[in-house]
């Protein structure tokens, strides 16, 4: 063979061990240093944000002025025994939804994203219904009664 070296030696093989205790690999578009995009906490203010950016479309005059919070779980146990969903501060125009409550609660029929998302949007709508003091059914007919 002229001008051309063989090469005799050998790589060693990769090894194809186990999956367990490696992380998933992110795509180009978040990169590692960028918090997972299905991660529970950022699914719920998405999923969260969404309902609470649909409520106040379609109820513009009522909610104006309305500050929207989310919170990891409520600072205080409150007077109620009930997991608590949510929070209303009339004084201060606000409402906070929290994450792990809502997340946590019992109740649902079928236990996947598209129920867990309904729910989200029913707290946020009972939390809109109560701040405004009027009943669920007679503030938007028909458009929650999947819970």
């Amino acid at each position: 063979m002229f001008g051309r070296q063989r090469r005799t030696e050998r790589r060693a093989p990769i090894p194809r061990g186990s999956r367990h205790g490696r992380r998933p690999i992110r795509s180009s578009i978040t990169g590692p240093s960028l918090p997972d995009p299905s991660a529970r906490v950022v699914r719920f203010e998405v999923e969260a944000r969404a309902a609470v950016e649909l409520l106040q479309s379609l109820l513009p005059d009522e909610l104006r002025g309305v500050q929207f919070g989310f919170q990891t779980v409520p600072n205080g146990l409150g007077e109620s025994e009930l997991p608590m969903l949510y929070s209303i501060d009339r004084a201060s125009r606000t409402i906070v939804l929290y994450r792990m409550p809502i997340q946590r609660a019992r109740g649902l029929h079928v236990d996947d994203d598209e129920h867990r998302r309904y729910f989200i949007e029913h707290c946020a709508y009972r939390a809109v219904c109560e701040y405004l003091g009027r009943e669920p059914w007679d503030l938007l007919p028909g458009r929650f009664d999947h819970f």
